[in-house]
């Protein structure tokens, strides 16, 4: 939902996990710790349910709030343990867009908004964290970047390393070298492990069939993802979305 506040207190903590998308004016969020944060127009910020604090404001403050429960479980959540992540500005357009869906898909209430919406929260959140990763990418790893996004943009598509030497700007050799130094993993071996954290995400939410995960994921042969999955995790996909 769109709001509009000048002051919003959560002295006990919010009791839910919530992101916020600023559209107007500014904000300061005021946390038990001690911590001042201010938001203003183009961040996102993601808050965890035991975030305690109090939103002050001297303007109008516009801004989505989507606030959700997620699986206790999910690896998103492992990254994201404090009890806030802001991010300043990072693609502003593309996050907007997908809140703007994900609250239409609510509002509307049509035929399956649910399994859609949440499908939609996982984008986003899924976005989000992408994005904390990257905000603490250091500076080496700059040059390499353009080639990183398009992994995680495409990690269900063939991808080569023509393709991602050229998007760094770099010969192929040259490409693998820097790559190797900053990154514990080969391109491809970083692509697998894109998609054993997507599907790990689809399936914990319950709303995907194993062959819908498995597609989803860029493998076209169900039963060579339920191996891969194995090998990679340790448990099968079907063992993995009963609990």
């Amino acid at each position: 939902m769109i709001n509009s506040i000048r002051k919003c207190t959560y002295p006990q903590g919010r009791g839910s996990y919530g992101v916020v998308f600023a559209l107007e004016g500014s904000s300061e969020y005021r946390f038990s710790n001690g911590e001042n944060v201010a938001v203003s127009k183009g961040d996102f910020l993601f808050l965890s349910p035991d975030s305690a604090y109090i939103i002050a404001t001297q303007e109008d403050f516009y801004h989505y709030t989507v606030n959700f429960d997620i699986h206790k479980d999910t690896s998103l959540l492992g990254a994201l343990s404090a009890s806030y992540v802001l991010l300043h500005n990072y693609k502003t357009e593309q996050l907007e867009r997908t809140v703007k869906r994900l609250v239409s898909l609510w509002e509307a209430k049509e035929r399956g908004y649910e399994m859609r919406a949440v499908g939609t929260l996982y984008e986003l959140m899924t976005m989000f964290y992408f994005g904390y990763v990257e905000k603490n990418d250091g500076e080496d790893e700059l040059r390499l970047r353009p080639a990183k996004e398009y992994i995680e943009q495409h990690f269900d598509t063939e991808i080569t390393l023509e393709k991602l030497a050229r998007l760094s700007d770099m010969s192929v050799t040259n490409f693998r070298r820097e790559w190797s130094k900053q990154y514990a993993e080969t391109p491809m071996q970083y692509r697998d492990t894109i998609r054993i954290y997507y599907a790990r995400e689809y399936l914990s939410s319950g709303f995907y069939t194993v062959s819908e995960v498995s597609k989803k994921c860029g493998f076209e042969d169900v039963s060579y993802f339920v191996r891969f999955f194995k090998k990679k995790t340790g448990v099968t996909p079907g063992k993995l979305k009963k609990y």
